[in-house]
C-alpha cells in the first residue's frame, strides 16, 4: 500500500482514517511531516521524503491490519502568526492611586514536535491557527499580565520598556509552547499603555 500525503496550510490535518496495509509507504512533501496514529497513540513519524509505517514481517506484508488507524499531515515549514490583546490589568501606583494597563501585539510560532501537538489537541480532525490561539489564550493572557505588572512594579515607564517586557514574556511562554509541541519564534508588542484611575475591560484578541 502506498499513500501520497497532501500538503496542508493548516497546522495539522487528518488525511487518512481506516484499515491500513502493513508496510505502507508514505510519500511526504517538502515542509510536511506525516504522523501515524494507532489506538489513540502515535506510532511513528515520517519526515519529508519516503518512509514506511505499520511495519510487519514478510507473512503480513500484503495484508491489512484490522485496527482503525489515522495518518495526519503536520505543517512544519509555515510560520503562523496570532494577534493578542489584553486590557483591564489593574495596578496600584507608588502614590497609592489605582490604575489600569493594557497591551496588544502578536506572536509567531512553528510546529516543533508533531507528536506532542496531536496529543495536546486530542487527535482532532484538523488543527487550525485559530484552534491554537484559543487553546493558548489563557496562558498568553496570564503571562502578559505578569510581565506588564512586573515592569510597572519595577518602576519602569512601560511605554518605553516594551523590549524588556517582550523578553520576560517570551521567557514565560517558551516552556508553555514547548509543551504543545510548538516553537515560539517571536513575541511582539504593538501598543502598551497605563492609565491612572482607569477601570478598563479585559479582552484578548
Amino acid at each position: 500500500m502506498r499513500l501520497s500525503v497532501s500538503a496542508t496550510e493548516d497546522v495539522a490535518r487528518r488525511i487518512y482514517d481506516g484499515a491500513l496495509g502493513y508496510n505502507t509507504v508514505l510519500d511526504v512533501p517538502t515542509g510536511m511531516e506525516a504522523v501515524h496514529v494507532k489506538g489513540g497513540a502515535v506510532c511513528s513519524v515520517v519526515r519529508e521524503g519516503v518512509g514506511k509505517i505499520n511495519l510487519a514481517g514478510a507473512l503480513k506484508g500484503m495484508t491489512k491490519c484490522r485496527d482503525i488507524q489515522q495518518i495526519y499531515v503536520v505543517n512544519r515549514c509555515k510560520q503562523f502568526e496570532v494577534l493578542w490583546g489584553t486590557g483591564g490589568i489593574p495596578f496600584t501606583a507608588k502614590d497609592g492611586a489605582a490604575g489600569s494597563a493594557g497591551a496588544n501585539g502578536s506572536y509567531t510560532f512553528v510546529v516543533d514536535n508533531a507528536s506532542a501537538l496531536l496529543r495536546k489537541f486530542g487527535y482532532a480532525e484538523v488543527i487550525t491557527v485559530t484552534d491554537v490561539k484559543a487553546m493558548l489564550k489563557p496562558i498568553v493572557t496570564s503571562a502578559v499580565k505578569q510581565s506588564v505588572l512586573a515592569a510597572i512594579n519595577g518602576g519602569y515607564n512601560i511605554g518605553a520598556h516594551t523590549d524588556g517586557i517582550c523578553r520576560e514574556l517570551r521567557e514565560k511562554l517558551e516552556k508553555e509552547f514547548d509543551g504543545f509541541g510548538l516553537f515560539l519564534d517571536a513575541v511582539r508588542i504593538e501598543e502598551i499603555s497605563d492609565v491612572l484611575g482607569g477601570n478598563g475591560s479585559e479582552e484578548t484578541a
